[in-house]
């Protein structure tokens, strides 16, 4: 026998933050979108695309031959074969999981959106400050922190901490939006009209 009544949400703090993420990502992939919006999800995206299948195998290929002493064949085979191949992979992983994961509810569904959102905030406050520290002339391998890489990257972290700010306010606006338009049919219905 069932019962007519559903269990309340909870209304600690990592519920209410996790339900919160939840949804965010549910308007941030799936929702109406304005072009600046778009702009901030396309880009980062693009960029994290290209970070996966450019830097990555490049600083495997850079390890593999100045720091190991392999030929540049072997560096070249592990860069490709060893990182590239499995790195396309996981991106494929994630595209279709993600796309799975739309208008679905359920832990395993609320998962894929957070680690989505997870991996958006390490794009947009870690790799592309990362990238353009490089873009600056600073560099891991071997190690070379400027001034100039060190500022180019914060301020990118800064622009990222930013875009950040003004996509949640503006799934805030929408998502009052669009209640307050429920709230008024649901109204309309109820009288009648």
């Amino acid at each position: 026998m069932s019962s007519a009544y559903s269990v309340p949400p909870r209304r600690d703090l990592v519920s209410r933050a996790t339900r919160e993420i939840d949804d965010f990502m549910s308007w941030m992939l799936y929702g109406s979108e304005t072009w600046l919006v778009a702009l901030l999800k396309g880009v980062p995206l693009f960029l994290f695309v290209y970070f996966v299948l450019g830097y990555i195998p490049n600083y495997a290929n850079t390890i593999t031959t100045l720091y190991l002493g392999f030929s540049k064949d072997v560096g070249f085979l592990v860069a490709v074969v060893l990182i590239g191949g499995p790195t396309f992979t996981l991106l494929l992983i994630l595209v279709l999981w993600t796309q799975a994961a739309r208008g679905r509810r359920g832990f395993a569904w609320s998962l894929i959106r957070f680690l989505d959102f997870l991996q958006y905030v390490a794009v947009v406050l870690g790799i592309i400050p990362f990238m353009l520290f490089n873009l600056a002339g600073g560099s891991l391998i071997p190690l070379s922190f400027t001034f100039e890489a060190l500022a180019l990257g914060a301020i990118a972290a800064g622009g990222g901490a930013m875009g950040l700010a003004y996509l949640y306010f503006e799934y805030r606006r929408i998502s009052r939006r669009e209640a307050e338009a429920a709230a008024a049919a649901a109204a309309a219905w109820r009288s009648g009209g």
